[in-house]
């Protein structure tokens, strides 16, 4: 396969294919698809569970039950955005359902040399590089199973997954 581009609408169908693990590296500021639930936390609603959100939590606590871990480390900003304020707020659920989740502090992330897009590696084969446009939305994808590609992921993920803070510790 090495390098396929797929539409954005594509990703659902790669979460199904994990057998053994995953591993998100979430760096953009804002996620436009997240935009409803931002504006209503802003006016004062209490944080309301949307289908997507259940379909999601239900994954992973499929993952979790068979043993497939699913680990992601968050971007914050100093201070945080809007987006990442409320994505703070929500993230309790995750980790109840069975994700890894860790923050990190951009000024360390660039430290680090991460890269600026957001990636998936999955069963440590395959990687998807998400393509985000200005406001958030994503635009497209690469999936990628060259070794020499998941490597250099596998090394992204092995330089901040051990330094970033883990949610239960207190995050951010």
């Amino acid at each position: 396969m090495t390098r396929r581009l797929l539409a954005a609408e594509e990703l659902g169908a790669l979460f199904p294919t994990v057998r053994r693990a995953s591993w998100r590296w979430e760096c953009q500021p804002q996620y436009a698809v997240d935009a409803d639930e931002v504006a209503a936390w802003l006016s004062g609603e209490p944080t309301a569970e949307t289908k997507e959100d259940r379909e999601w939590l239900n994954y992973i606590k499929n993952l979790h039950a068979r043993g497939i871990p699913f680990e992601r480390v968050r971007v914050l900003d100093e201070p945080p955005t809007t987006y990442q304020r409320w994505i703070i707020t929500t993230t309790d659920a995750n980790v109840a359902a069975g994700e890894d989740i860790r923050w990190l502090a951009r000024r360390d992330a660039q430290a680090a040399g991460m890269p600026n897009y957001d990636f998936y590696i999955f069963d440590e084969n395959r990687v998807a590089i998400m393509r985000f446009d200005a406001h958030g939305e994503l635009t497209g994808i690469e999936l990628d199973d060259d070794p020499a590609v998941v490597s250099e992921h596998l090394a992204y993920r092995a330089r901040v997954w051990p330094v970033a803070t883990t949610h239960r510790q207190g995050g951010p």
